[in-house]
C-alpha cells in the first residue's frame, strides 16, 4: 500500500485526552488483557502492566498525527487516512500507526510491533518469500508454515496479521489484513491468505523525522511466538529429495513446495532447513557471529565500567571530568558506545535484555554503581557514580576497536536535514550567509546575460553601470545623477509594477541612478532573491554542488509562550538550516537553562522539522551561549514573545 510515497500533510500534536482515547480504542480493538494492579505489576518487569504504561507503549507521549493520501491496489485507486507519529524511549520519531478510509481501526507498523509483543497474530513463511512480500505482493496460503501448535486462533477473516520469516521467526516484518480464516486453514489451501498494507522497506518504514531512512529489523525479539520447535520436529518429515513423486504435492504458486504442513521455496528448502538445524544446535554458521542477549548485556556492563575506569584514570580529581546529571543520550553516545569491545550493529541497547536506556540505568542503580533519578516527563538521569566500586578498582582494560572515520559531508544547499553522527559538529562553526539573485526574463539579455545564473547585488549594480556606459545618450547632461527613460527602462523595469512612484518617474521621463539600482534589486519580479549558507571554509565558487535556495534567508525562531496553563516555555525552531542537530544540543540546553528540555515535531512544520522546548524564558541563554557558539548571528534570530499582555483598546 505504501510502496509509493504518500502525500502527508503537516503533523499536529495529539491532545493528552485524545491520545488516551485512541490507546484505549487500540486495547479494545485488539482485545488486550486488562491491566494489573500496581502491586501485581511489580512482579512482571519485562512487560508493562499498568494502564498508563500500556498506553505509553502503544501510543507514546507527544504523539502527533497527520492526514495522508496515496494510491492502492492494481487500479491505483486513491485512498486517504491518518498516520500517527511518535517516539519510543531513546529512539527517534517513527510512524507507529495508521488508519485508512472509513475503518476506524488503527493498524500498527512494524516499529509498533517490535515494541509490543504478541499484539496481533504472527504468521510464518519461508525467508525467500519475505523478499517477495516486501516487493508489494500479497500473502498466498501455500506459502504459510503451519506450526505444530496450529495457527493463531485470532487470525480470523478481517483480522490484522503480521508475518515473519522462518529464520528471524520472532520479528514481524510485514502487516496485512487476513482475507480468509487462517486459523482453520489446511495444508492444501490455495488462494490469497492476506492482503499487504505495510512492510519493512516501504515508505512508512522509511519516514524519519531526521530523514535518516528506516531502522533495520532486530535479529530476534522476546514475547513473539517462535517457530523453531515446529521446524525442529518437522526436520525428519521434510523431504529434501527432489523426486518425481513430489510433483503431485505442489499445490502452491510456481516455485513453492508444500510438504508435511511446511511451505518453503524449492530452491531454498535444503539450505534453509540445514541452516535452521544448525541454529537450533547452537552452531555459529554465519560469517559474523550473532551475539546472544547475555553477551550484549555483558558488553554493555563492561563498557560502562571501562568508561568509569577511563574517566577516573584521566581525571584524578572528582567528579573525574564528568558533568552531572548525566543524560541517557550522553551515557550511550559518550560512555557506552566508544568502550564496546565490538562496534557491530548487533551491539545496541535494543539488543540487550533491558531494551532501553532507562531500564539499563535502573539496573546499574540496583548494582549500586550509580545513583539515578526520574525527572518529569519520564526521563531518568544519573546523579552520581561510585568510582571506588570493586568492579572499577579491579577492572582490566581490553583493546578497543579503532573508531570509524566520521562522516563530515555537508548538506550542499545549507538547509537540509542534519546528519546524526553522534557528535555535535556545529560547535564553533563559522557561518556566512550570502544573498544572490536570479534575473527575470525582463532583464535578459539587455541588462544581464542569463536568467539561470546567480548574481550578487554588486554584480547587478555593475551591470547597470555597464548598460548606461554603453548608452551615453540616456545620461542627462544637466543633471548627471538622472537617467532618461528609454523603452527598455520604461516598459521592462518601471512597467513591472503600477506603483505611484513608478507612474511619477514615467511622467517625468527620468529616474535617479540610485533609485534605479534599488528599484531593480528590490523588485522580486525583476531579481528573484535566493540565499546560500556557507559553513567554515566553503565557497560557492570552489564547490559546484552548492546551490542557492529560493526565498528569504533562514532564521532561528525563539518563541516564548505559555503551554499547559501558566507554564512558560521557550520553543526553538529552524536549527536544521544552520547545521544544528536539535537532538544533540538538547542536553546542553537542559544543563545551561537548568530546566527540562525536549525535542519534538515542529507544530505546523514540514515532516522532519524539529523543535526544542525548554522550561522558562531562556531567550538570553539560548541566543548567547547556545546559538552564539554555533555561529548563528543575532540578526539571524527572531524572537516572538507571546506572553506579553495585549494593550487595552
Amino acid at each position: 500500500m505504501f510502496k509509493k510515497k504518500p502525500q502527508i500533510k503537516n503533523l499536529s500534536p495529539l491532545k493528552s485526552s485524545e491520545r488516551r482515547r485512541l490507546a484505549d480504542q487500540i486495547r479494545k480493538d485488539y482485545s488486550l488483557p486488562e491491566p494489573q494492579s500496581e502491586a501485581d505489576s511489580e512482579q512482571t518487569i519485562a512487560q508493562p502492566q499498568t494502564l498508563s504504561s500500556i498506553r505509553n507503549a502503544l501510543l507514546p507521549e507527544h504523539t502527533s498525527s497527520a492526514k495522508f493520501t496515496t494510491t492502492h491496489g492494481s487500479s491505483s485507486s486513491l485512498i486517504s487516512g491518518t498516520i500517527y507519529v511518535g517516539a519510543h524511549p531513546d529512539e527517534e520519531e517513527r510512524v507507529l500507526w495508521f488508519q485508512i478510509g472509513k475503518d476506524d481501526r488503527l493498524i500498527p507498523t512494524v516499529y509498533t510491533l517490535w515494541h509490543n509483543p504478541d499484539l496481533i497474530p504472527l504468521l510464518h513463511i519461508g525467508e525467500t518469500i519475505v523478499g517477495k512480500l516486501k516487493g508489494g505482493a500479497d500473502l498466498f496460503a501455500p506459502g504459510l508454515i503451519k506450526p505444530y501448535r496450529g495457527f493463531d486462533s485470532r487470525a480470523t477473516k478481517g483480522a490484522v496479521v503480521a508475518v515473519a520469516g522462518h529464520v528471524s521467526d520472532t520479528v514481524p516484518r510485514w502487516v496485512g489484513i487476513s482475507k480468509v480464516d487462517v486459523s482453520t486453514l489446511q495444508d492444501s489451501a490455495t488462494g490469497t491468505a492476506a492482503e499487504g498494507l505495510h512492510w519493512e522497506g516501504d515508505e512508512l518504514w522509511t519516514w524519519s523525522a531526521l530523514n535518516k531512512g528506516g531502522t533495520a529489523a532486530p535479529s530476534a525479539l522476546e514475547g513473539w511466538p517462535s517457530l523453531k520447535f515446529g521446524i525442529e520436529q518437522n526436520m525428519d518429515n521434510l523431504d529434501l529429495d527432489d523426486d518425481d513423486d513430489d510433483d503431485d504435492d505442489d499445490d502452491g504458486p510456481e516455485g513453492e513446495h508444500v510438504t508435511g504442513g511446511v511451505a518453503i521455496a524449492k530452491h531454498d528448502a535444503v539450505e534453509a532447513a540445514s541452516k535452521e538445524k544448525d541454529t537450533l544446535q547452537g552452531d555459529d554458521i554465519s560469517d559474523e557471529h550473532i551475539p546472544t542477549t547475555k553477551e550484549v548485556d555483558d558488553a554493555f556492563l563492561e563498557a560502562f565500567v571501562y568508561s568509569i575506569y577511563t574517566a577516573k584514570k584521566n581525571n584524578p580529581g572528582e567528579p573525574h571530568g564528568l558533568d552531572f546529571p548525566i543524560q541517557p543520550s550522553y551515557l550511550i553516545a559518550n560512555m557506552i558506545q566508544p568502550h564496546l569491545r565490538n562496534q557491530s550493529p548487533q551491539y545496541t541497547i535494543k539488543k540487550t535484555s533491558w531494551k532501553n536506556t532507562k531500564k539499563f540505568i535502573k539496573h546499574l542503580d540496583k548494582q549500586q554503581l550509580l545513583k539515578s533519578k526520574d525527572r518529569n516527563g519520564g526521563e531518568t538521569v544519573i546523579l552520581d557514580i561510585d568510582f571506588n566500586d570493586q568492579a572499577v578498582r579491579t577492572f582490566q582494560p581490553y583493546r578497543l576497536p579503532k573508531p570509524k572515520a566520521a562522516d563530515t559531508s555537508e548538506d550542499a544547499a545549507g538547509g537540509g536535514a542534519v546528519k546524526d553522527t553522534g557528535t555535535d559538529q556545529s560547535l564553533n562553526q563559522r557561518l556566512t550567509l550570502q544573498t544572490l539573485y536570479r534575473a527575470s526574463a525582463k532583464l535578459v539579455p539587455e541588462l544581464l546575460p542569463s536568467k539561470s545564473q546567480f548574481y550578487t547585488a554588486q554584480q547587478i549594480t555593475q551591470a547597470i553601470k555597464a548598460y548606461l556606459d554603453a548608452n551615453p545618450d540616456l545620461i542627462n547632461e544637466a543633471k548627471k545623477r538622472y537617467v532618461k527613460l528609454n523603452p527598455f527602462l520604461a516598459n521592462n523595469i518601471l512597467g513591472s509594477n503600477s506603483s505611484s512612484d513608478d507612474n511619477r518617474y514615467l511622467a517625468a521621463g527620468e529616474i535617479d541612478r540610485g533609485t534605479l539600482n534599488r528599484r531593480i534589486i528590490e523588485d522580486d519580479h525583476l531579481c528573484v532573491p535566493h540565499h546560500i549558507l556557507l559553513r567554515n571554509d566553503q565557497t560557492i565558487d570552489s564547490d559546484p554542488t552548492l546551490k542557492p535556495k529560493a526565498g528569504p534567508a533562514p532564521h532561528v525562531t525563539l518563541t516564548i509562550e505559555r503551554r499547559g496553563g501558566n507554564k512558560v516555555v521557550t520553543a526553538i525552531a529552524g536549527l536544521e538550516s544552520f547545521f544544528i542537530n536539535p537532538h544533540l544540543i538538547r542536553p546542553e540546553i537542559q544543563k545551561k537553562c537548568a530546566g527540562s528540555a525536549s525535542v519534538g515535531q515542529l507544530m505546523g512544520g514540514k515532516p522532519g522539522m524539529l523543535e526544542v522546548q525548554v522550561q522558562g524564558d531562556q531567550r538570553a541563554i539560548v541566543e548567547k551561549e547556545i546559538l552564539g557558539k554555533r555561529g548563528v548571528k543575532p540578526e539571524w534570530i527572531e524572537v516572538v514573545d507571546k506572553t506579553k499582555k495585549k494593550g487595552k483598546k
